[in-house]
């Protein structure tokens, strides 16, 4: 692992111009180098509007034969004819939708930013995630997140190259899970108190990563140890695997600590790719709120890196 060290001049235009520049904003834009005239349609416009109820309502698929459900969180700016974000939501082992959006503020967040949720149910008497069966067994919860992904994009007026995955505990080990996926839908991923890198991961794309972990957590140790969800590596083996999938330069390496966190950052990593770790040395296993918002970091993180 890479040792780290933590305008335009105003112009009053004219009424005619005024009018024209709506009228071109409403239709498109005309290709200049285009002899027939051509009108471009707005890429971030959907064709047709996909109506989503606002607020937070459940629903339904089927996945496998089985009936899979998922709440469904919209903001209220929500606009049908504008492609907008989503993030992913996976608890943690025991855990259901409502609880992962109730501790993260997520849907409070997407209220603010204008960015879909959509946060899916394990299966099980007590509700687990599958994260080390590949995504290419349709029976994975792999294969289930990516016809999750599809269901929500049949339904929204959705940006493809602005959907991410978040994740705790188990939730954040399918997270990387998904990560190590060569057929991923989702541009960047947040994980919180699970980490993990899949055994078939060289052929995935470099994945950007935000990590946070707390030093206290007892139920899966920054160390690693044998866990209630199986044997999970250290935290510092597994940002090391990442850091060399991720092909990241030692010159990018950036170390910062603030108090009682620690935040390893690696940027100019290949493909536009970026990992950020937050160790926080008094928290334990829990979603980060009080000495950080994980939340509103990863996302923060989501919106600075390519997907």
């Amino acid at each position: 692992m890479p040792a780290p060290a933590y305008a335009f001049g105003a112009v009053r235009p004219k009424r005619w111009a005024v009018a024209l520049a709506l009228i071109l904003g409403v239709v498109g834009v005309v290709h200049a180098g285009d002899p027939s005239g051509a009108v471009r349609a707005d890429p971030t416009a959907c064709t047709g509007a996909r109506l989503l109820p606002t607020g937070t309502t459940a629903h339904a698929m089927q996945h496998d034969g089985q009936v899979r459900s998922y709440l469904l969180h919209v903001p209220p700016g929500y606009d049908a004819t504008q492609r907008t974000s989503v993030v992913a939501m996976f608890h943690g082992l025991g855990g259901t939708p409502a609880k992962i959006l109730a501790a993260s503020g997520m849907n409070s967040l997407a209220d603010r930013e204008d960015f879909i949720v959509v946060a899916p149910l394990a299966r099980g008497a007590i509700s687990q995630w599958d994260f080390r069966t590949p995504p290419g067994d349709v029976r994975s919860d792999a294969h289930f997140t990516r016809a999750l992904v599809a269901e929500v994009r049949s339904r929204g007026c959705i940006d493809g190259s602005r959907i991410y995955a978040a994740g705790f505990s188990n939730g954040s080990a399918l997270v990387l899970a998904l990560a190590c996926d060569a057929e991923s839908p989702f541009a960047a991923y947040g994980a919180v108190s699970g980490p993990y890198m899949a055994p078939d991961c060289a052929r995935a794309k470099p994945a950007s990563i935000a990590y946070f972990h707390g030093m206290r957590d007892k139920r899966v140790p920054y160390e690693g140890a044998e866990t209630v969800i199986g044997p999970m590596p250290s935290v510092d083996d597994t940002v090391a695997q990442w850091v060399a999938h991720d092909r990241c330069p030692a010159v990018g390496a950036t170390t910062t600590a603030i108090g009682a966190l620690r935040h390893l950052s690696w940027r100019g990593c290949a493909d536009g790719s970026a990992i950020s770790v937050h160790v926080l040395r008094d928290e334990g296993h829990r979603w980060p709120g009080s000495q950080i918002d994980a939340s509103s970091v990863m996302w923060e993180f989501f919106q600075s890196v390519e997907g």
